[in-house]
């Protein structure tokens, strides 16, 4: 598979993922009440930026609690497992 054809399916790939993204929860984050001192607790959750909660806090990915960033850290992922997935199961014909 050549190099452009690899781009062209992990950007779809990305575009897929983060379109489900919004819909499902399939999202790493850790939520916990706005307290001093707060105490996480894991899930998942989806990027839909109509169900924020106010007096809460959200972090993606353990790492940011803006939503935005989370955008581009699932399409940044979901290209760069699927460009490795590709470069590993498709073969260059000789």
């Amino acid at each position: 598979m050549r190099l452009k054809t690899k781009l062209i399916y992990s950007g779809i790939v990305s575009a897929a993922a983060l379109i489900t993204s919004i819909i499902i929860p399939i999202v790493p984050c850790r939520t916990a009440p706005s307290v001093p001192n707060p105490v996480y607790k894991w899930g998942l959750c989806n990027l839909n930026p109509d169900t924020q909660t106010i007096g809460h806090i959200r972090e993606y990915f353990a790492y940011t609690s803006s939503i935005t960033d989370s955008y581009f850290l699932v399409v940044l992922i979901a290209f760069a497992v699927s460009m490795i997935f590709f470069h590993y199961t498709t073969k260059k014909k000789k």
